[in-house]
């Protein structure tokens, strides 16, 4: 054992004697204390239990569709570097399943199940898709609009102000 180890064993046997003094200042029997600390150390595992398999269900909010788009940013910038290089590179529905092969591999990595992440994919396709869409289309918009509009320059002229 580590001294780590020892440092935590003793302080847990402490913790468990506080506790069951605790429990013994009731005048009940130590037969009573020690069924009502079981009781106790069940319910406790069970809340867990419950906990972590909640931590593990992802729900689709704002936190995943920010990975979406960073996944989005990051299959565009190798894009980029591809298109650079005279390489190969992807388009079209070729980009979106890399965005959502990511996707699955993220949510796979943080639920620790293959099956739950092909669920959550399935379940909200159409939603990331959408994301995917609105994002692709924005950028598409916005590649090659290196100049200003007239109106825009004088928007960004009254901003200055």
């Amino acid at each position: 054992m580590t001294t780590l180890e020892i440092i935590l064993l003793i302080t847990s046997l402490l913790l468990l004697a506080l506790y069951v003094t605790s429990k013994m200042g009731k005048d009940q029997p130590l037969s009573e204390v020690i069924k009502e600390v079981k009781k106790d150390l069940k319910n406790t595992a069970d809340n867990v239990t419950e906990l972590v398999i909640k931590a593990k269900d992802i729900v689709f909010d704002a936190s995943v569709q920010k990975a979406i788009k960073e996944f989005i940013l990051i299959v565009e910038e190798k894009n980029r570097l591809a298109k650079d290089k005279g390489e190969a590179f992807l388009s079209g529905d070729d980009k979106k399943l890399a965005v959502v092969s990511r996707l699955s591999e993220w949510v796979s990595n943080i639920t620790g199940s293959t099956e739950k992440a092909v669920e959550f994919v399935e379940t909200n396709q159409s939603k990331i898709e959408a994301i995917i869409n609105d994002y692709i289309s924005f950028s598409n918009k916005m590649q090659g609009r290196a100049t200003l509009s007239e109106a825009e320059k004088l928007i960004q002229e009254q901003l200055k102000k």
